[in-house]
């Protein structure tokens, strides 16, 4: 008999379980079908369905025998943790996530400054015909567009540019796009008004398993086992639907996963009719009451009154409609906390009338919810936090969620360095995120010690560069001095030498800053990160025309700072006219940092508007995120002198 477990439990399937993934080969096939011949296929359905598992362990296998096409890896818009986002400030976290995930070997530096359409295009090959190879790329998890706050509104609407972008410029290029059913028309409707043509966007839904195919999910992975449970897959497919016409996908790994441990054992004095029912009550509850405790250790609740209310909320005969979420409070629990029992898989939802409603899973739920024993949910253990889990709360905008997950994952890390390093990586990018910047360059300072044990100089030399990045201006000796370091680490490196460049830029080095770009790119000129800074800094000199040479070489849609040097040195050369939309999108653009106010100011001077370019260019004096670069003061000063 095989000891090692056919089933994975609560995580999804990889595509290395593909042996023991049953029960969808219809579907995956299905899908691999739709989206080789469609331009854009969105696969939708609830929580916990199975969308992950699908894309990996049944439809990238199902491509693998196509020769004609190629797949990239699974997208995602969570970047990784161990990756310091402050060295590459004001870049969209979703596009520069998703492109890290499809292209991984890449450098950062080729990422950051590189459109969807741009490194698509970069790194598609032809045939022996010479021929364009259809390019299959797929995004996971695209609710996390969708949670957070307005803030990212404008980081949402450019990745949704730029995916549309993409494929309208290149018709070989296929999207497979999963997302909750429950922002299926959110999706949609970010993506049409981007101008994505409705004809070009196809629909897959994923439900939930029929009788029959949850049979297979229970047989197929235990044929040749020799596992008492293989001769019991249809009772336990029965008991746990309890009359259901659907079986949750989600449960019943977690159900299978627990049976496979303690079934062959059973109870010495119960028959087999008597033994599978409690088994199965014992797997649920013991689900409840983890995952009741990982919820409330992470929002900060006590277990056993979360437990209560679970009891109490859905225990009970439910309401015809299922409980419905109120403006921040559901039955008094606070939203975030409810939306999480749906992330653990205690929780479906779906929408009516613009508001979520949650329901159990599974009616077989119910009678163990309402037997739960509230207290022990205090006492119970439950999984160590997992550093994916902070991921995705920093990328949904939940900056507060994801430093308790990534402070459990450090203090719980022991003796996996790795795992440590990337926690305070993450740790320091959250602080950066919430402007802290003093507890940001503490947090990178420890990853650096980390990694350094581990003699990792990679990850060395990019935390020194985001320990640089983050002093530039406030203190920019130090930042310079970083910065070197992060040379000796990384020689010769552009990423290192672009921001070594920038902070001799800010300390008043202006020559010595392009001369190092200008050095960095006769190395490798296809670096966009250094091709946008020299452009910045040479449209700052008034340098129009080379500056516009190099900002049209690279995407500057999302970086508020090239977009305002663009517009400053396009206006420089040509006297082309700003609109006024434009000139509010830049000052809301700007924030607080002093070099794109000064630009912004510089350009509505240009444009007549005195007034409005003198009070910009106080607000760039004053600014902190980053100052103003002191040989640019005088230039701010003329501007406020009217």
């Amino acid at each position: 008999m095989s000891t090692r477990s056919p089933f994975v439990g609560s995580r999804p399937f990889d595509t290395a379980d593909e042996a023991i993934f049953h029960g969808r080969a219809r579907e995956a096939a299905a899908l691999a079908k739709l989206w080789r011949d469609h331009r854009v296929t969105i696969l939708h359905g609830p929580a916990g369905v199975g969308k992950t598992s699908l894309l990996r362990a049944g439809v990238l296998p199902e491509l693998d025998a196509s020769t004609d096409s190629h797949v990239l890896p699974i997208g995602r818009l969570a970047f990784l943790a161990d990756f310091p986002l402050a060295a590459l400030p004001d870049i969209n976290p979703f596009t520069f996530a998703l492109l890290a995930s499809w292209y991984p070997e890449d450098s950062p530096m080729r990422i950051a400054g590189s459109s969807i359409r741009g490194l698509v295009r970069k790194n598609a090959g032809v045939d022996r015909h010479g021929d364009a190879i259809p390019v299959l790329a797929a995004i996971d998890q695209t609710d996390l567009l969708f949670l957070g706050s307005h803030e990212r509104d404008d980081h949402r609407r450019r990745f949704a540019d730029e995916l549309v972008e993409a494929t309208a410029a290149r018709h070989d290029l296929h999207l497979l796009i999963a997302v909750r059913t429950e922002h299926l028309d959110d999706l949609q409707a970010l993506l049409m008004r981007a101008g994505m043509p409705v004809r070009h966007l196809t629909r897959f839904p994923l439900r939930a398993f029929s009788p029959s195919a949850a049979r297979q999910v229970v047989s197929g992975p235990l044929s040749d086992t020799g596992h008492p449970l293989a001769a019991s897959a249809e009772r336990l497919v029965d008991e746990l639907g309890a009359g259901d016409t659907a079986i949750d996908p989600a449960l019943l790994q977690i159900v299978c996963s627990r049976l496979w441990e303690e079934f062959p054992r059973g109870d010495g004095d119960d028959d087999d009719a008597d033994r599978l029912p409690k088994a199965v009550d014992r797997a649920l509850g013991d689900h409840c009451l983890r995952s009741l405790a990982a919820v409330a250790t992470a929002y900060g609740e006590w277990p056993s009154a979360l437990a209560t209310w679970f009891r109490q909320v859905f225990g009970r005969k439910p309401d015809a409609d299922g409980v419905t979420e109120g403006r921040r409070l559901t039955r008094d629990l606070p939203n975030a906390v409810v939306r999480a029992l749906e992330d653990v898989r205690l929780l479906v939802a779906d929408r009516h009338a613009g508001r979520r409603r949650y329901r159990l899973p599974q009616a077989r739920l119910r009678p163990v919810v309402r037997r739960l024993d509230a207290e022990a949910a205090a006492s119970v253990r439950h999984e160590r936090p997992r550093l994916d889990a902070a991921e995705t709360a920093f990328a949904a905008g939940d900056l507060d969620l994801a430093r308790r997950l990534a402070t459990a994952v450090a203090r719980e890390a022991g003796a996996d360095r790795p795992v440590r390093g990337a926690a305070e990586c993450l740790l320091g990018t959250i602080a950066y995120g919430q402007g802290r910047m003093e507890r940001a360059a503490e947090h990178y300072e420890t990853a650096i010690t980390v990694f350094g044990s581990l003699g990792d100089t990679a990850h060395v030399g990019m935390l020194l560069a985001a320990v640089g990045r983050l002093k530039i201006g406030s203190e920019t000796t130090e930042a310079v001095s970083r910065l070197r370091a992060a040379l000796t680490q990384l020689p010769g490196d552009t990423f290192v030498k672009t921001a070594l460049a920038h902070a001799l830029w800010h300390a008043g080095r202006a020559q010595a800053a392009i001369a190092i770009l200008d050095d960095a790119l006769s190395q490798n000129g296809a670096t966009p990160e250094a091709i946008r800074l020299r452009g910045e800094m040479l449209a700052d000199l008034n340098r129009a025309e080379p500056a516009l040479r190099d900002l049209d070489r690279v995407n500057y849609g999302d970086r508020p700072s090239s977009r305002a040097a663009w517009f400053l040195a396009k206006k420089t050369c040509a006297d082309a006219e700003v609109s006024g939309a434009k000139e509010l999108e830049l000052v809301d653009g700007a924030g607080d940092s002093g070099p794109v106010l000064l630009r912004v100011a510089r350009v509505l001077r240009l444009e007549g508007d005195a007034d409005t370019a003198a009070g910009l260019a106080e607000r760039a004096v004053k600014a902190r995120r980053p100052p103003l670069p002191e040989h640019l003061r005088k230039e701010a000063e003329r501007l406020m002198a009217r």
